[in-house]
């Protein structure tokens, strides 16, 4: 057909987020004879377009269960996405809940698979003009407690910025003082974790190894990842005799527009509501 031409804005799969298709149609009069549709009465040509929107109407249907197949194959590939982020999140470093000093950055830390804990001291000097030398004239205390994570934020617990000293024994006691207040939280390599601070230890929902949630049991499944893609896809991974046909497939995509495609799915305007 030379009487029209067709515009697509980027067709593109992303698996297991986006789908994208969009198509436009131009009308191109040097590759159109409408001689014959002028020799016919306008009744008859609004007939015969009824027709044509009735065929185009039935293609855009079987576009949108293509498109309600994709979402559930979708769902199963973001699934297997989530799980693959999980297993490659890696292990947290920490001290042994052992003191260590970082030169770079002057400081001392302690820290284990839960907590880590943060001092440093600032010394202000001041110039003596009767001893020519620089001399120092306070001491600046800033430490903090948060929870040793990958995260930038929302990790924070306690602390003080800059606490100022004139006298460095003073200093010194009040650090001491901070690092006995906060030592329970540095008596066990894997201590448990309060359930307000779980969800920094997980990953897509789910507890990274070697953890425990205070007052949370270890939730455990039996059934292997191959079984639960073919529970949800009921194709290649289900159970010889339960495995639907392509048929069956077909029809069951035939679900009123709106409705999810999935166990789990849920729909953009039923989340707004």
């Amino acid at each position: 057909m030379d009487f029209y031409k067709v515009y697509d804005y980027g067709d593109n799969l992303d698996p297991g987020k986006k789908i994208k298709l969009e198509h436009s149609l131009s009308f191109s009069p040097e590759g159109a004879d409408l001689s014959p549709f002028a020799r016919s009465g306008i009744d008859d040509l609004r007939a015969l377009r009824e027709k044509s929107v009735a065929a185009e109407q039935a293609v855009f249907e079987d576009l949108k269960i293509s498109l309600m197949q994709w979402e559930h194959q979708a769902g199963m590939t973001m699934l297997l996405d989530k799980a693959i982020e999980y297993l490659r999140t890696p292990a947290i470093g920490h001290t042994s809940n052992q003191w260590r000093h970082d030169d770079a950055n002057d400081s001392d830390e302690i820290s284990n698979m839960v907590y880590k804990m943060w001092v440093r001291v600032y010394e202000s000097t001041k110039y003596n003009r009767e001893t020519q030398k620089m001399e120092p004239v306070a001491w600046y205390v800033t430490w903090d407690v948060g929870l040793n994570t990958h995260e930038r934020q929302g990790n924070y617990i306690a602390g003080q910025r800059e606490k100022r000293y004139t006298d460095k024994a003073a200093a010194a006691k009040y650090i001491e003082g901070r690092k006995k207040a906060f030592a329970h939280l540095f008596t066990e390599i894997s201590p448990p974790i309060p359930q307000q601070y779980a969800k920094h230890f997980e990953v897509n929902g789910l507890l990274l190894p070697g953890y425990t949630v205070e007052g949370r049991e270890s939730e455990k499944s039996d059934r292997t990842a191959d079984e639960v893609l073919g529970a949800l896809a009921g194709g290649d991974s289900a159970p010889e005799g339960k495995k639907p046909s392509v048929l069956g497939k077909l029809n069951a995509a035939r679900i009123p527009e709106g409705a999810p495609t999935a166990p789990g799915a849920k729909r953009k305007e039923d989340i707004d509501r």
